[in-house]
Order: structure tokens, then sequence, then C-alpha cells
């Protein structure tokens, strides 16, 4: 079966977005930090294919340049096939849909339709003005996109059913109201019943009624007293206590829902917020299941077009990913506005879109997935978003490759700027080695999400910083001329680093803290001269041919030698030291480490968040 879907949307001129673009999969999930225009693009496409009639002035963008007088939404909606490629040409049912005249080609002899709304405002009026269109074409070269011109839409509305589910959902409030979707589905429950089951139905709720009635004093009494009414109605009008709904058309209006064993559920009313808004999001998905299969796709064009706000709003994180299965399951486009790394952890890597700011611009970003192997982006996946996802709404990340400086820079970092990491909106990275760059950097950089790197100085690790960069780059360059790379001098790691700046007493301290009192003097002693490890020489053995490897022994005889035993203990110990470590040189009233005041200096510059 064939089936249709928005490429590319446009926006321009509605509240934080301009000059706007965005390409949509048949799941697309928004990612990005509060106040870049997440809900704006849900709303701008209630714009297009919903209506305007929560539109205000205060909607329109306002920049440097005063405020927009129209909002213009655009989308190309192109057909493609039921693995989401794209084909040459529409059905027939959506060429009927769509009418022959308003389906264009574009320069690769495919068909698309682009489709506009305008939204100008009326002064005087107070109101918004709306002209749907069909644009005589997408690009043009001589032009901006916004001047693009076109004719009036002739396409019929109900083609495309947009819904909005936005954050504050619950389920209490859909059964009451019966304008919402699980209203909607009860409303409509009776003509799901035969006629004859209807009259039966109806004749054993009046017998259930009478019943109730009758063995209740509390109910005959209201009933009796009622009875007084009668004289002020007419002579037909009877006054009735019905327990239960008496009418199927009216089953809404008494149902109730439990959640718990047969013999000991409660309703919605005592379940917290999460369950309530996740039974709404659930009916919502039996609303949009039903709709569709009451549709003949070979006779009728439908497409629904679902945007969805914050789906992850109260629920734990485990409910947060099935819940992204059970929404991925809904037929249709769905646009996904998160807050949540669980939720953008289970989509494909095609489907996320991260959303930032370029000075005043709301840009949006989304992975180069032709340009990463396989492997690529199997460590996205995994490495990145399923145990890093926060760095997706950070305001930038620091990757180090060890377990030590990444456990000691958030606290350095709030001594020197006074801020918690997460009050800085800084993410802090361990990626267990340097050779797992790539998969962080490739991200954020998709994403436009400023990254650092401090790194150890030795060979190996610098060299691998090389590689990291022509890769990214796809040219060549030098690492010690990327402001945003800080390499650990003298071929030291973070370890060596402290000890060669003068930390020696209070990396003693953390040691006696995590180890006790006599700890590095009895390693010395059980250590010294014993081999740390074989090391390969240029002498080759006469009778194999093979390199001769030596024994280099640990030497931790007078003060060199302690510092060496310090460095050594370090080592073996990084997974606890960190904290430790850095508490202690705080306490110390010493000043910082100097390259990691010149790291942090260096993102205060860029982000500007202090």
């Amino acid at each position: 079966m064939q089936k249709i879907l928005i490429e590319t949307i446009r926006i321009d001129g509605f509240r934080g977005l301009k000059d706007f673009k965005m390409s949509l999969s048949e799941t697309t999930v928004l990612t990005g930090m509060n106040n870049v225009g997440k809900t704006s693009v849900l709303k701008a496409l209630q714009l297009l294919f919903g209506n305007g009639s929560f539109l205000a002035v205060e909607d329109l963008h306002i920049d440097n340049n005063g405020k927009s007088a129209q909002i213009i939404v655009d989308a190309k909606i192109i057909a493609v096939d039921e693995e989401g490629k794209r084909t040459a040409n529409f059905s027939d049912v959506w060429e009927i849909a769509f009418g022959e005249a308003n389906i264009k080609m574009d320069a690769e002899n495919y068909a698309y339709v682009p489709l506009r709304a305008k939204y100008t405002f009326q002064t005087l009026q107070n109101t918004f003005n709306r002209d749907m269109q069909v644009l005589n074409e997408w690009d043009s070269t001589s032009i901006a996109w916004q001047d693009l011109q076109g004719k009036k839409s002739t396409i019929k509305g109900e083609c495309f059913q947009f819904h909005y589910l936005d954050a504050k959902r619950d389920i209490q409030d859909d059964i009451k109201a019966r304008t919402s979707y699980l209203g909607k589905m009860l409303g409509d429950v009776v003509s799901n019943y035969d006629p004859q089951d209807v009259v039966e139905l109806e004749k054993k709720i009046s017998s259930l009624n009478a019943e109730a009635i009758d063995k209740s004093e509390v109910l005959r009494r209201i009933q009796e007293s009622l009875k007084g009414i009668d004289a002020t109605m007419d002579s037909s009008g009877k006054v009735y206590v019905s327990p239960f709904a008496k009418k199927l058309r009216d089953l809404n209006k008494g149902l109730t829902i439990h959640y718990g064993t047969e013999d000991n559920s409660f309703t919605m009313d005592y379940h917290g917020m999460g369950t309530r808004s996740w039974s709404s999001m659930l009916s919502f998905k039996a609303f949009v299941k039903q709709m569709s299969e009451s549709k003949n796709p070979d006779e009728e064009a439908f497409f629904p077009i679902i945007a969805i706000e914050e789906p992850e709003a109260h629920l734990h994180p485990n409910a947060q990913k099935q819940l992204y299965k059970q929404m991925n399951e809904m037929p249709g486009i769905k646009i996904i506005a998160t807050h949540s790394p669980y939720v953008a952890a289970c989509s494909e890597l095609s489907m996320l879109r991260g959303m930032y700011k370029v000075g005043e611009k709301t840009v949006c970003g989304n992975l180069p997935m032709t340009k990463l192997t396989a492997e690529e982006q199997r460590k996205i996946s995994q490495a990145v978003l399923m145990s890093n996802g926060e760095l997706l709404f950070a305001k930038a990340i620091v990757l180090g490759e060890g377990e030590t400086e990444v456990q000691a820079l958030p606290i350095f970092c709030q001594k020197h700027w006074g801020l918690a990491p997460v009050e800085s909106g800084l993410s802090f990275i361990d990626v267990k080695g340097c050779g797992n760059y790539y998969p962080f950097v490739a991200l954020a950089n998709a994403f436009q999400i400023p990254w650092y790197i401090f790194s150890d100085g030795e060979e190996r690790t610098k060299k691998g910083l090389k590689t990291l960069l022509e890769k990214t780059y796809n040219e060549d360059r030098e690492v010690t001329e990327q402001k945003n790379i800080f390499v650990i001098p003298n071929e030291k790691d973070f370890e060596g680093m402290l000890l060669e700046d003068g930390y020696r007493d209070e990396i003693e301290s953390a040691i006696e803290q995590l180890k006790g009192k006599d700890f590095i003097a009895k390693y010395i002693e059980d250590n010294n001269h014993t081999t740390k490890r074989r090391e390969k020489t240029q002498e080759v053995c006469e009778s194999c041919h093979q390199n001769i490897f030596v024994n280099i022994e640990r030497v931790y005889d007078g003060e060199d030698g302690r510092l060496s035993a310090l460095d050594d203990i370090m080592e073996k110990n990084k997974a606890q030291l960190g904290p430790v470590l850095a508490n202690c040189i705080i306490e110390s009233g010493k000043a910082l480490p100097p390259l990691i005041v010149k790291l942090f200096d260096g993102i205060k510059k860029d982000i500007c968040h202090v």
C-alpha cells in the first residue's frame, strides 16, 4: 500500500521561528533545550493542517527588524512505499484527493504537492486572515522561498486529520468532555450495537435501575421526594432516579476506568498524573486506530498528523520507553517534542532532530546518516544515546577519556564558576578511551552542541585526536590549533599533570582518605623493584629473529620514586579517586590547575552563560 509523507516543512514569522526549515520522517523526535521552539513547530503544523483559532498578535515573530506582518507555514508532501522509500507518483486515491493541477514534478521527475498556509494580521479587526495555497514550485534560485507564488488551494481539508496532544492531557478530563478523543468514541458507541441489542441492553439497565432503587432505602427516599416536582411539569413528565446510565448513548456520563485487580481496584481519581496521562495517550491511540480501520485506503484519502508534546510527562524511565513504542505504532505521521533522553534513545537515529539557536535564529540539525557507517551508527545509539542521552539537552559537553578527570572536572567547575554543573548546563562524559570520541563529536556537530575535549598528552592519544579531526572535518587540522581541545602538556596524563602542577600533598591526602594513613608507605615497600610491565626493544633475538622484550621494574627510591609510586596508585584507583582528589585540592586553598582554568574560561567565553 502506498503512503504519503511530509518530507519537509518551512516556517517563517511564527513565534521564535524565522526562515526555519526541517525534514520529517514517519516518526520525528524533536530534542533540544527549553525555549528553542519545539512546541512552536507543533503549533505551526496545526496552523497548516488544523486551524489557527489559538493565534494572537503575540504569536508574530519579533526581532531587531521589528514584528512580522504575516506567518507562513509550508509543507512538501511526497509519495512513499511501505518501507518509507520515495515513489515517483501518488496513488490514484491521492491523485484524486490532491487534484491533478496541484501535483508538481521535481527535477528528478518525482511527484510532490507544495502546500502553504499564510496568516496575515489584520490590525483594525485584530484578527488573522488565513490563505491556503498550493505553490507553483517548492524552490527557486532567484527569489526567497517566502516570496514563492501559488494559487488558492482546492484540496479538501478532511484528507488530513491533525491531532494535537498537549502535555496537560488527563484521562479524567477526556471521560467528561464529549469533544475529547475518548468522548467522541464513547459518543458513537451506540452505533456499534445491533439495534435489537440496544433494546435488550436498555431493558436490562432499566431492570437493574429499578432493582437498585427498590433495595436501597436512600434511593427510594430520594425518588419519593423528587416526585413533588411532578406538579410543576406537564402530565407526561416524570422524575426518575437512574443509578446507571438509562440509555446507551449516555454511557460516557457514568463511565469509570479502574486499575488494579478484579477484587481490589481504584478509579482514575485515585491514580497519579503519570497513569492518567498515559491512559489518555492510549485512548487516543485507540481513537486513531479506529478511524484508520474505518477507512479503505484504496477508496478514501486519509492521513493522520499527530503532534505530541512531552509524552514523558509524569512517567518513570521504563514507562517512557514503553510509551515511545506505543506512539511509534500509531498510523500516520508523528512529531514528538520531548525532553526525555529515554524517548530519544528509543528512536531510530534517522528520526532524531536537534533544535538549537545560533544567535537569535532557531535552526534544526539531524545526523548525516549516509556518511555514517553501520558501526558508527551503532556506537552513537549505544554509547551516546543509551548511556549519555542527557547531552542532547546540554549547553555544552566536555569529553574525557578517563574516569578520574570526568569525576573531578564537575567539582572544579563548581569551584571556578560558583555554579553546579547542572546549573551551568554542562555535561561531562567519560568516552572510555581516546579512540571513542567520534560518535559523541558526530552527534554534537549534527545538533550544534558545543563540545570540548580534555585530553591526556601521550603521543598515541594526540595521534588519535588528529585522526578524529580529519574524520570530523574531512581535512587536515592541527590539534594544537583547536580552541575546543585541551591537551595536557609534556605527554602527561591527568594524574601526572596534577603531580607536575604541585599537588603532591593533596594527592597523598586523597589516597590516605581512601586507603588509610599507612597505605602509601606499605605500597612502596611491597612493590618497589617489582616488575611493572614488559617492554619491546629494538634488539632482535639471533635464534628466533623476534624483538627482545625486557622487564620494566618499579623504582620507588627517593623523592622521585615516591612521585612514581603516587602516580601508580592513582592509576589503579581511578574509579574512586576523582571526587576525593578534587575536593582535597579545593580545600587546600590552592589555585586550580592552569589547564583546567583555561578550559572553563574558554567554555565561558563560548557559551556566555555567566
